[in-house]
């Protein structure tokens, strides 16, 4: 009866922290090239003797993140870019930390007029940041697939953006990028540029409120279960 008491106060927590994530994904749900999250859970076992086993109860192993592609939205912005299939826009800040984001909105610093990103962190270009001088105009700004940048009649660079054997072994930071890990492989597949398209979040909005309807009652129910084995508990010590 005791080790039910356990077990329902950790898949009550399990739950919580699902809750959590289902919130946050909800949360994100326009924000540009973020990932939706989801635990991967497991149940924990006691080994008491060769033969015996005690049930600790649930608990989240990790979290991983959901790497397909998000909604497209179309723009009429030349700086506007998203990545067709797989593969991450790499910024770059002074320390040459590498940012990988599906985030695409680039814009001009007005100091350096160099392509950066919301952060004025500069997107990797093939050979170091992009520069497009102050006089030309957004709208003479092409971008081809393989992110050769154009300003005019005139090659600025080309951006750089990498893909991975293995997306889990990305490391997340913040809310929409990562980092490589240290059994990150970059793959050879080439990475394909779209123009004047914006990514949002891979979450589907209604997924996620029936994830949390479904949730929430999963959690009354074992609540409602732990609650009754408490007062069977307190019958016995009584009687």
């Amino acid at each position: 009866m005791i080790n039910g008491l356990y077990s329902g106060a950790a898949a009550m927590q399990t739950l919580a922290k699902h809750q959590e994530l289902i919130s946050s994904n909800l949360m994100h749900v326009n924000s540009s090239g973020h990932r939706r999250v989801q635990p991967a859970v497991k149940q924990r076992f006691e080994e008491t003797s060769p033969n015996t086993t005690i049930d600790l109860g649930p608990e989240v192993e990790k979290l991983t993140s959901d790497f397909t592609p998000g909604r497209l939205t179309p723009t009429e912005r030349p700086l506007d870019l998203s990545i067709a299939g797989d593969g991450f826009f790499v910024f770059e800040d002074d320390g040459g930390q590498p940012y990988l984001t599906r985030n695409g909105r680039l814009f001009r610093d007005p100091q350096s007029n160099i392509l950066v990103n919301e952060d004025g962190i500069p997107i990797r270009g093939e050979t170091g940041p992009i520069t497009i001088e102050p006089n030309i105009s957004d709208r003479e700004i092409t971008v081809s697939a393989d992110g050769t940048v154009s300003a005019g009649d005139r090659e600025v660079g080309r951006i750089q953006p990498v893909a991975y054997e293995n997306n889990g072994t990305l490391i997340p930071v913040g809310a929409l990028g990562f980092t490589p890990g240290p059994d990150a492989i970059e793959s050879d597949v080439p990475v394909k540029i779209n123009q004047f398209t914006h990514e949002l979040s891979n979450v589907h909005p209604v997924t996620e409120l029936i994830a949390l309807i479904v949730n929430t009652r999963q959690h009354e129910a074992v609540e409602k279960a732990t609650r009754t084995l408490s007062d069977s508990l307190k019958e016995y010590i009584r009687s």
